[in-house]
């Protein structure tokens, strides 16, 4: 049970953001939605990178790899490390300095004026809702289906399954189902949200954005050191015929799958989450440090992801009836990380990661 406390500690710790940060507000749509262009340099970077780290940068990243091998780096993490930054640099400072010169809080202002057309303004508001749904859900099922593996065991008479047609139990018996841990997640966030406005979000993203970068390197340290060390762990993966390819593109993607990935992270741009945290910048040199160092953050999160999840093919071999790629972090770190201190550390990490 250690670790379902600390992550319950960990998830009160948001909560009390949220009180903190709503002490600090000053009454005015402004100061609510842009945090009233305050934001520095240090807290643009980690609000901004934490931001762009969904639910698949850690969990999906993991199962992506144990699927298709180690090209997914370059398919996911090169792109848009180096277009994410491109993208800061040539339309997020503009967009910064038009939002301060005008006095823009939100991204319909900005194209209603842009346009000179009210009627966009309307036409964009539940576009651009419907654009952010299926994004912000990657996280919450990313993290209902990471937490039932970590928890699995805990609540056998709460959340029994059946067992396995084999007559194994179900390795995922006893853990919280996924239906639950997003709903809980989904009212955490939608707390520190509603009550310290972007203020309260900034400090949560970079809260857990050095929550996540921390417990995740511990993380693939602990799984390495238990697989034998880095060459063990991957000379395994050669000696696996089910896991052996993992380590070549060839005949896993093709070359215009992956140049097609290239467009994806051109996304960033048009965002209603990311514009907002563009306007909250107190001036235009505190994107210097974020058009620097994002793709350096990108490269330290998902290097450890994609190994370990080359790793999981070999280590976990073929999924099972009911088991999906996304499983395969949360069971890599419960059957790895046998500290119950560490593992509840970790799985705070990876809820950072997806909650940010």
């Amino acid at each position: 049970m250690t670790t379902f406390y600390i992550l319950v500690g960990y998830l009160s710790l948001l909560l009390g953001l949220g009180v903190i940060s709503n002490r600090f507000f000053k009454g005015t749509s402004a100061d609510f939605f842009v945090v009233s262009r305050s934001v520095g340099s240090f807290l643009l970077l980690m609000s901004i990178f934490g931001t762009t780290m969904t639910g698949f940068a850690l969990v999906g990243s993991t199962g992506k790899a144990y699927s298709s091998g180690i090209g997914v780096y370059g398919l996911m993490a090169s792109w848009s490390g180096l277009i994410h930054s491109a993208v800061f640099f040539a339309v997020g400072i503009k967009l910064w300095a038009v939002g301060k010169r005008y006095g823009y809080v939100t991204q319909c202002e900005y194209f209603r004026d842009r346009f000179e057309s009210d009627r966009l303004g309307y036409l964009l508001f539940p576009i651009l809702v419907l654009l952010v749904i299926p994004y912000l859900l990657v996280g919450v099922i990313a993290a209902g289906k990471f937490i039932q593996p970590t928890t699995a065991g805990l609540f056998m008479d709460a959340f029994p399954m059946p067992d396995l047609p084999s007559g194994k139990p179900h390795p995922l018996s006893g853990g919280i189902p996924p239906w639950l841990g997003s709903g809980v997640i989904c009212l955490i966030v939608l707390f520190y949200v509603f009550f310290g406005g972007l203020r309260g979000a900034v400090w949560a993203n970079t809260f857990q954005t050095i929550v996540f970068m921390i417990t995740g390197v511990i993380a693939f340290w602990m799984i390495s050191k238990n697989l034998g060390g880095l060459k063990a762990a991957s000379e395994a993966v050669v000696a696996s015929e089910f896991a052996s390819n993992r380590l070549g593109r060839e005949g896993m993607m093709g070359k215009l799958q992956f140049f097609s990935y290239c467009f994806i992270p051109l996304s960033v741009g048009m965002f209603p989450h990311l514009f907002q945290h563009w306007l909250t910048a107190k001036s235009a040199k505190s994107f210097k440090l974020t058009v620097v160092a994002h793709p350096i953050f990108i490269m330290i999160v998902w290097i450890p992801c994609i190994l370990i999840g080359i790793w999981a093919a070999a280590h976990l071999g073929p999924l099972g009836p009911g088991q999906t790629p996304n499983s395969v972090l949360g069971r890599m770190v419960g059957q790895l990380v046998h500290s119950p201190v560490l593992s509840g550390l970790v799985g705070a990490g990876v809820l950072a990661a997806i909650m940010s």
